[in-house]
């Protein structure tokens, strides 16, 4: 039967098609070393005979105690260095290009020898004694050209006779090359055996496997077994081949076609790998056991008889992954229990292919390698009878079932392996070894060794450091079931049940031991045990990565779990401050130690980082690995800032007394052996660094200035470390400010540093040591700047969203800026007393107070502004700052009356120093501020008439001085026809507003005339009495107050009479009160007046504008005596009528009602009726604030007897006869 052609060739080694013959037996000599090729091939290591001498001794060594150079630790796995490479396969090594150049190794652990081969050498040794080293010529690999040569398949052989082993080579091109002994390598390697496999046109072998010490079986690519032979005849070992299982002749017999049934025949292919499986049951019957060989051909796996060399079975293993693109069968092993493990690849969906490389490469970047391969583990076990029909239970899932050939078998699981190759991967083919009979796979690839755990969800990898350069060439398991075959009895005890494995690891530059604690995987716990991975791989990371001589490179594995990464390195970076002594080895020298933390630390982020997995890890947590860093420094910069005081000849130390008293009252919770306090302060609190600070400050309260060098200079030191140390590295953590709570701005820290600012302040100032150098003078700065660093932290922490969820946060947030805006000042000028105006200036700045900026600057002569000492500085600053400085600038000269000099400066050529002015202007005003005393003359210099009006009315208003008032509503006038002049808009409401507002003017003015008038008959120092001119004023206008002793409303009057004498603006409500208060015997057009004034009031309460009207009114009718008017008896009607038109009320209507806007006005015309109504007490209190509450009761009831008096007069038929009257003496035609 004829061997259809592979499937394809394999993607793991691409051979050549063999045109060579196979060659008969004959003793070849050595031939040169040619250069080494691309294939890497390990064989699976079996059970077989060996002397108990070599066993014991290979047993002695492993087990042996001794010190050991670590390159990684975990919980479940140990790797250590345990021999090197001999100096002819380092030197054949060196510089080799495993791109272009395939080696292949193996560690055997039946023989104890280890091997290395390229495509033309082999070297052998004993992996314990690389002192000697055996090299041997490889067989020819091929002939053509178009491919690199590969390195040949190996298989030492076990000898009982002699310690060294033998040795057979297979070519890819079939050529077999056997060594009864490799002691010939020391001569050369000249005398071997030479046989030739009879492949097939574009036939090549694809493995070898060694059975037993006679036995080995070849593998081709087209599907075919070889079975090798070794014999001994004479004391001399022969190996022969033949094919195995060869297929039926074509013609068939009677007697076959009577008796037997046909073997079943395979699926031929490229079989990848081969395995040896259980025995046969029909041992325990007296019939020799039956060795089952399974071989994996593309994805099927095919189970052999060794002995009758039949097909037992046969099943596919796609039909257990399910659908997926490219699936390859890569390699395989058989369980204890003859449960397969098969190693398949396929080609990733989109989306696997995009989640693998962003867990393992970090994503598709420039440069970055794609992944091409992915890679599962099929657990399949026997499921049906031989014989049976298995039905098939659906592909891909768990526990189903596949049927093939002999029987089906069952699916105990698909696990994905944490690994991808990629298009720059190095060619090689993957290889997995069995630990713990299959509790753990061991899957080798080119750069990295695989572990998967079968009972646990473990899963964990050993990576190369450096894979362009380095490669793992092969594995060696030494397991307990072969201790137990050739140990003695005691020894077997020692190996029950689960124990430890070691795992032998081959690499271009030194040989590994990595221990496995089968126990320890079997125990692997998900929920916590992927924490403790990472922080293993962490702890591995930071302790030995840094050595240079260490081959391996620590990574995270795929798909990286980002809760479990922040838990491992959170918990390493406590570790590392806590000094665990797993982490961190013991030293008495505290600075050394600290030293060796620091980096411990440093190395952590960066293997973080150069992992690409900062990305994973919350804000908190990056933010929880710089805090324990910078605390670290912190302490460390403390640490020696203690050691230089003790060192410049100190006897006592306070902060020793203080790091005392604070483990007195915080003492640890596992007391320490030690008996250092401070030592164990720094090796095991460093975290408690930041509660420190009350202890310390409160050395200084008690020892006074002596105490401020030392603890003043220890708590700036540590606080300023960690602060300068964040700054430096926070884009190496990743942070995003503000820090969540940050220890050096905590509630406790930020009080503590503001007491020793608020004692240095004191000592500094102090006057009886104002000519003595003072400490707390010159450490002053320090002390403030670190204040507000921590004050401006904090503040930036509570204005930030995740505090805002907290509660209590925003009153915290205005509570401290209120107490540091208020701080602030006060701590820069004391800078500035102190001589460090430079400090001041550079705190202010980089805090942004521009308003204490320009403070400092214009504290010693400010005009003209180039007689100021810092007129260079404030240019500087404006040219720094622009505007937000110089808008201070011009607020702190408005503030200060010192507005000439903005403009000095505007008119030195600097105009931007006007722009500046317009920009403060509209600031204020946009925030309610009032700045018009001044702007108007920047309005009236840049011809902004309008504006300029506009800002003098609003500030005549708060003008207190008649005159002031006068001259400035004159000016605003003025303003308004200038921009009417220049072809302006008139604004008519503006105009009438001046108008009205120099109508007031106007009034107050008479009234000081006629009351300075009243008081011109005084003399002497009377006249110069302000008291005796408000008595005179009183007795000439206010006879009528007096006479019906109206205390109240005389109270107020002298108050406003007071007023005017001073000169002093009156509100319009007050003018009203004196205008109508007064006896107006003379001047009765007054009430008129004060309507007038009413009527046009905007800022006065419409509820008192009311009243006043009603008090207006009620005094105009009492103005005059209305009884005798009435009296009729021998009066005309003409007498009558001159009666009336001599009352104030003809003379207010007459001036009133010729303006029927005016008199529609509510409250301008109020009959006697309507006028009654009295004010209550809240609004007496609201119209007079200030006053005292008996003068409140007298005024209410003055205004009651007021409106009294009107109620008793009976006047509504006189308002109306005398509002007729007025009307037709204005010529308007009585109706009806």
């Amino acid at each position: 039967m004829a061997s259809p052609a592979p499937r394809k060739t394999h993607r793991y080694a691409t051979p050549r098609q063999s045109v060579t013959p196979p060659r008969q037996r004959r003793m070849v000599s050595a031939r040169p070393a040619g250069t080494p090729s691309r294939r890497t091939d390990d064989i699976a290591v079996v059970q077989d005979i060996m002397d108990v001498d070599d066993m014991q001794m290979y047993n002695e060594r492993v087990l042996g105690s001794g010190r050991e150079t670590l390159y990684a630790r975990t919980n479940e796995i140990s790797v250590a260095f345990h021999a090197a490479l001999p100096f002819e396969v380092r030197r054949e090594l060196k510089g080799t290009d495993f791109y272009s150049q395939s080696w292949t190794g193996a560690v055997d652990a039946i023989t104890g020898y280890a091997i290395a081969a390229s495509s033309n050498t082999c070297f052998v040794w004993h992996h314990s004694k690389p002192t000697t080293c055996y090299i041997l010529p490889c067989p020819p690999s091929s002939q053509d050209f178009a491919q690199p040569p590969s390195a040949p398949f190996h298989a030492l052989v076990p000898s009982r006779s002699r310690s060294e082993p033998g040795l057979v080579l297979l070519s890819i091109r079939g050529d077999i090359r056997f060594w009864d002994s490799i002691t010939s390598g020391l001569a050369g390697g000249g005398s071997f055996e030479s046989i030739n496999l009879e492949l097939g046109e574009g036939e090549y072998t694809s493995g070898l496997l060694r059975v037993d010490g006679q036995i080995y079986i070849a593998s081709t690519s087209h599907g075919r077994l070889f079975k090798l032979t070794l014999t001994s005849q004479s004391g001399r070992h022969t190996l022969s081949a033949r094919l195995f299982a060869p297929p039926p002749a074509p013609g068939l017999s009677l007697a076959r076609l009577l008796w037997s049934t046909p073997a079943p025949q395979p699926t031929l292919g490229n079989i990848s790998a081969l395995a040896l499986g259980s025995s046969s049951n029909e041992a325990g019957r007296g019939i020799a056991a039956d060795k089952e060989l399974w071989a994996l051909s593309e994805t099927r796996v095919q189970r052999w008889s060794l002995n009758k060399e039949v097909l037992l079975g046969e099943v596919d293993v796609r039909e257990a992954v399910g659908n997926v693109e490219d699936l390859e069968g890569v390699d395989f092993g058989v369980e204890s229990d003859g449960t397969l493990v098969v190693l398949v690849s396929y080609a990733g969906s989109e989306q696997e292919t995009a989640a693998m490389a962003l867990d393992q490469y970090g994503g598709f970047s420039m440069g970055a390698p794609v992944p091409r391969r992915i890679y599962a583990l099929v657990r399949l076990s026997a499921g049906t009878q031989r014989g049976e029909v298995a039905k098939f239970e659906g592909g891909g899932r768990d526990k189903g079932v596949i049927e093939g050939i002999g029987g089906g078998m069952k699916i105990d699981g698909i696990t994905g392996v944490p690994y991808a190759t990629t298009a720059a991967s190095a060619p090689s083919h993957p290889r997995l070894t069995l630990l713990g009979g299959g509790a753990v796979v061991a899957i080798r690839f080119v750069d990295v060794v695989v572990f998967c755990a079968r009972d646990s969800p473990y899963q964990d990898r050993l990576t190369l450091k450096a894979p362009n350069t380095d490669q793992i060439l092969g594995l060696g398991v030494l397991s307990p079931t072969q201790l137990q075959m050739h140990s003695f009895p005691a020894e077997q005890e020692q190996w029950e049940g689960t124990g430890p494995e070691d795992v032998f690891i081959l690499t271009a530059g030194v040989l590994m031991r990595a221990r496995v604690d089968l126990e320890r995987v079997k125990s692997f716990d998900e929920a916590t045990g992927r924490a403790i991975l990472i922080r293993a791989l962490l702890t591995q990371a930071i302790l030995y990565g840094s050595n240079p001589d260490n081959p391996l490179h620590f990574s995270f594995p795929p798909e990286v779990d980002p809760e479990a990464l922040m838990t491992g390195a959170e918990g390493l970076s406590r570790a590392v401050l806590e000094s665990d002594p797993e982490i961190i080895r013991p030293n008495h020298d505290l600075t050394s130690q600290l030293s060796s933390r620091k980096d411990r630390l440093s190395w952590l982020i960066r293997f973080i980082n150069d992992n690409a997995a900062l990305g994973k890890m919350s804000q908190r947590s990056r933010q929880r690995l710089a805090t324990d860093a910078e605390k670290l420094y912190a302490c460390h910069q403390l640490w020696l800032k203690m050691n230089e005081h003790l060192d410049a000849g100190a006897s006592h130390s306070l902060v020793t007394d203080a790091i005392h008293a604070f483990t007195t009252a915080h003492p640890l919770l596992q007391p320490s052996s030690s008996h250092d306090v401070i030592r164990d302060f720094f090796r095991y609190r460093v975290a408690e660094i930041g509660r420190l600070i009350p202890f310390m400050v409160e050395r200084v309260e008690r020892a006074g200035e002596g105490a401020m060098r030392e603890v003043g200079g220890a708590v700036v030191t540590f606080l300023q470390a960690a602060l300068s140390y964040r700054a430096y590295n926070i884009a190496v953590y990743g942070v995003e400010l503000p820090m969540i709570k940050p220890w050096t701005s905590r509630p406790s820290a930020i009080d503590g540093v503001l007491k020793l600012v608020d004692a240095a302040t004191r000592f500094a100032l102090d006057p009886s040591k104002a000519n003595s150098k003072s400490t707390s003078r010159e450490l002053l700065p320090e002390l403030a700047t670190v204040f507000f660093a921590c004050v401006q932290e904090r503040l930036d922490w509570l204005d930030s969203p995740i505090a805002a969820d907290e509660p209590g946060s925003e009153r915290d947030h205005i509570e401290l800026k209120e107490r540091f805006d208020q701080l602030r000042p006060e701590i820069l000028e004391t800078l500035r007393l102190t001589s460090h105006l430079p400090n001041a200036l550079t705190l202010a700045a980089s805090h942004a107070d521009f308003r204490s900026l320009a403070a400092l600057l214009h504290q010693d002569t400010v005009y003209p502004p180039s007689s100021n000492p810092h007129a260079h500085t404030i240019e500087e600053y404006v040219d720094r700052f622009g505007g937000m400085f110089a808008r201070e600038v011009v607020r702190w000269c408005m503030v200060h009356g010192e507005a000439r000099v903005v403009f000095a400066m505007e008119e030195s050529g600097r105009g931007e120093w006007g722009k500046y002015m317009d920009e403060y202007w509209m600031e204020e005003e946009g925030q309610g501020g009032k700045c018009d005393a001044v702007a108007w003359l920047r309005d009236l210099g840049q011809g902004r008439w309008n504006v300029a009006g506009t800002r003098l009315f609003r500030e005549a208003k708060g003008a207190g001085d008649v005159s002031v008032r006068h001259f400035i509503l004159s000016v605003g006038k003025l303003a308004h026809l200038a921009q009417m002049q220049e072809g302006g808009d008139p604004d008519e409401a503006m105009l009438d507003a001046f108008h009205d507002s120099l109508d007031f003017i106007s009034v107050q003015e008479k009234m000081l005339q006629e009351y300075r008038e009243a008081a011109s008959s005084l003399r002497g120092k009377q006249k110069q009495s302000l008291d005796a001119q408000v008595d005179v004023v009183i007795r000439a206008k206010g006879t009528r107050l007096k006479a019906e002793q109206r205390h109240g409303l005389l109270g107020i009057m002298k108050i406003f009479v007071r007023q005017v004498l001073q000169g002093k603006a009156l509100s319009l409500e007050d003018a009203v009160d004196v205008l109508t208060l007064q006896d107006n015997e003379e001047g009765t057009e007054n009430y008129a007046t004060a309507l007038h004034l009413l009527a046009h009031a905007e800022d006065i309460p419409d509820a008192r504008k009311q009243s006043s009207f009603r008090r207006v009114w009620c005094r105009i009718y009492n103005h005059d005596d209305w009884d005798s008017i009435r009296e009729t008896v021998n009066i005309t009607d003409a007498q009558l009528t001159s009666r009336f038109r001599a009352t104030a009320l003809y003379t207010t209507f007459n001036i009133i009602l010729p303006s029927p806007q005016l008199s529609q006005i509510p409250g301008v015309d109020l009959d006697p009726n309507e006028c009654l109504s009295v004010p209550l007490m809240p609004e007496i209190k609201s119209r007079f604030p200030g006053i005292q509450e008996d003068m409140v009761g007298d005024l209410a009831r003055d205004y009651r007897a007021e409106s009294s008096g009107v109620e008793g007069l009976r006047l509504g038929d006189v308002y109306h006869r005398v509002r007729e009257l007025v009307m037709l003496d204005l010529g308007y035609v009585r109706e009806g």
